[in-house]
């Protein structure tokens, strides 16, 4: 049912149709809101955490911190109009105003989103192969958030959205290319992660997070994505449920945004710094330092755990009351261990 199905005298079909559209309205703009002071957070830590990181991925995640404060700001200036200068107003709800540019939105942040695990499964794998089948799904994805942004613009108003010519298909295309696209990244990433195991615990441990990490976000994402694609198209003919497409398909971009940064603060060197650990030093594998694919190099300098067991061993072996700085030893006598323990004294 459109909104142009209803008499304007019949208050009782119009309050029907007016609250879940509101509701829904309503709810985008809450979810947004929230999210948004997520990321501002996710943004703070990775400005304290990684002050020497590449400008590139400075740059990059700038970007995507800008462009949702224009979301956020651009749904406001909706908000507003809908709910004060032009409550009350039926027309002002028909209105698609900049509704258009959620989808467009969703398509940039996610292609860029992809696009990093697109470069971190090349970095894992080495194929080409598997870095082009996400690439593809993610343009597919892209492409169709930006033509049904595109056909929202021209509807001009939600009572001519269901007559637009090919729009569910569209959306389809949209949502299922990018959750078929995170699917594929989960699976890829769990994979390849599991066959990296390298039986140290500390590093399995870092590995486990990262699968976990992938695992959750590709389901967030994924879900919103399915779940806008089935009340949009699965209940079309009745507009009443099909409008609450617009809570998961308001989210969905400041859900990529969120996955981004996730994955930048979760890297290897952020968890060693909020840790404050110092024990082991990180060596690069395939994918560079500041994509989170590190391996452990212990041999370069002692863990606290080894200088404590160093200082048992020689607290033992001079049992009498001398001060084992009033020792004199030849440098030939001290070996690695002895070094470690008279620096650690």
């Amino acid at each position: 049912m459109a909104p142009t199905d209803i008499p304007v005298g019949d208050s009782t079909a119009l309050l029907a149709l007016v609250s879940p559209l509101l509701s829904s309205l309503l709810l985008s703009y809450l979810f947004a809101y929230g999210l948004q002071g997520i990321l501002m957070v996710q943004v703070y830590n990775y400005y304290i955490s990684f002050p020497n990181d590449k400008i590139f991925w400075k740059i990059l995640v700038y970007f995507v911190l800008i462009s949702e404060i224009v979301q956020t700001s651009l749904a406001s200036l909706d908000a507003f109009k809908i709910f004060s200068s032009g409550w009350g107003r039926f027309a002002i709800l028909d209105d698609m105003s900049l509704l258009y540019i959620t989808p467009i939105m969703s398509g940039a942040i996610g292609l860029i989103c992809h696009g990093i695990f697109a470069y971190r499964l090349y970095s894992l794998s080495g194929s080409w192969i598997v870095c082009l089948i996400v690439v593809l799904l993610a343009l597919l994805a892209c492409s169709s958030g930006f033509a049904f942004g595109i056909k929202l613009s021209l509807a001009t108003t939600l009572s001519k959205v269901i007559k637009t010519s090919n729009i569910y298909l569209v959306c389809g295309l949209w949502n299922g290319g990018g959750a078929g696209c995170d699917v594929a990244i989960a699976a890829l990433m769990t994979f390849y992660l599991s066959r990296s195991s390298t039986g140290y615990k500390s590093t399995d441990v870092l590995l486990t997070r990262i699968i976990r990490l992938t695992i959750e976000t590709g389901l967030f994402t994924a879900t919103a994505s399915l779940l806008s694609a089935i009340l949009f198209i699965g209940y079309r003919t009745n507009f009443k449920i099909s409008i609450w497409f617009i809570v998961p398909a308001g989210v969905l971009a400041k859900l990529y945004a969120i996955t981004i940064l996730a994955m930048f603060n979760n890297r290897v060197q952020g968890i060693n710094r909020m840790n404050g650990s110092s024990g082991a030093s990180i060596i690069s594998r395939g994918g560079g330092p500041e994509m989170g694919i590190q391996a452990f190099d212990t041999s370069r300098r002692p863990s606290r755990a080894e200088i404590r067991i160093g200082r048992s061993v020689v607290q033992q072996v001079w049992a009498d009351d001398i001060e084992i700085k009033s020792v004199k030893v030849s440098p030939s006598d001290l070996s690695a261990t002895s070094v470690l323990t008279l620096i650690a004294h």
